[in-house]
């Protein structure tokens, strides 16, 4: 069974913007956080609601739900209940995952950077425990700095650092320029959960043949947790690995084929990484075919349950 979904924002639904802080104003006492905590876990339990009425039962919250929580000192007092949330997620069965910035690098030669991003993950960590999800806390392996070797020592290291919330969570992902599949897999030894990423293994030059590299990132998932992969696809005239505003139906179908044949059978979650969010997904389930739309759903069941997509459609 596959579930599918997109991440973070949901551009179809009334107010689809989270609100923000700004360090500078916070310092300078111009920012009250808790009013926007606020805000911003009924937002996500709003798009969580949203994102199952869809059919997706897979939704990425944004690392940004809670701005300076890894700053502000006490911060963690001012985030509200999240059992609505939690609620929300237990009724639509949708499966929440996250993932960090690219500034939030495990491997960094950077003490500073080493730290804050550690802080950064275990605060994530502590909000997924809070929410209930099982999904995964997701980062990139960041730069090789020119020794590809001392770099995985320095990420195993990281790793190591990290709070039990966050390291049961923790998901590496294949990238554009410095990590494919095989390569993570020899830096953790195949002792972290590998999230396998379409675009960038396309945009990555040293990438192994794409069955080969969709096949092992599955195998390093365990047994009780549920494998995660991205769809997306490239933005004509940009860099190679940029994320496109859309995605085609005949695309994501021909993805989900083949993520369930490498699979087989077992339940997977693949999240749709493109500029335009939920709507992204529902044009592309438009131009479907009926008989192409009754293949996705049998790979895809909750899409058969879903309210009609032109309610939610801008």
């Amino acid at each position: 069974m596959i579930r599918l979904g997109y991440v973070c924002q949901s551009l179809g639904m009334p107010e689809p913007s989270l609100k923000t802080a700004q360090l500078g104003r916070y310092l300078k006492g111009l920012v009250d956080l808790t009013p926007i905590y606020r805000y911003n876990a009924e937002y996500v339990r709003r798009s969580t609601a949203h994102s199952a009425g869809l059919g997706f039962t897979a939704h990425r919250i944004s690392s940004d739900l809670f701005p300076l929580l890894d700053i502000a000192p006490g911060a963690r007092m001012l985030v509200p209940d999240l059992r609505s949330v939690r609620r929300a997620a237990e009724r639509g069965g949708v499966h929440l995952s996250n993932h960090p910035s690219q500034f939030v690098v495990l491997s960094s030669p950077h003490e500073e950077v080493l730290l804050n991003s550690l802080a950064v993950m275990n605060d994530q960590g502590w909000v997924m425990d809070l929410l209930g999800a099982q999904g995964s806390i997701t980062l990139h392996g960041g730069g090789v700095h020119g020794d590809r070797e001392r770099t995985a020592a320095r990420l195993r290291a990281g790793i190591a650092r990290l709070a039990p919330p966050a390291l049961a969570r923790l998901a590496l992902e294949n990238d554009e320029r410095c990590w494919t599949v095989p390569e993570l897999l020899e830096a953790t030894g195949g002792e972290v959960a590998i999230v396998f990423d379409n675009l960038h293994w396309a945009a990555n030059p040293r990438s192994a043949p794409f069955e080969v590299e969709l096949e092992r990132a599955l195998r390093t998932w365990p047994a009780d947790r549920v494998p995660e992969l991205h769809y997306s696809e490239q933005w004509e005239g940009k860099p190679a690995g940029a994320h496109a505003e859309h995605i085609t139906g005949r695309g994501l179908l021909r993805f989900c084929e083949e993520v369930a044949a490498a699979s087989g059978g077992r339940e997977v979650a693949i999240l749709v990484e493109a500029k335009q969010k939920d709507l992204a997904v529902i044009r592309a389930l438009g131009e479907l075919t009926r008989r192409q739309r009754a293949r996705l759903e049998m790979l895809v069941p909750g899409l058969s349950a879903a309210r009609p997509l032109h309610a939610c459609s801008a």
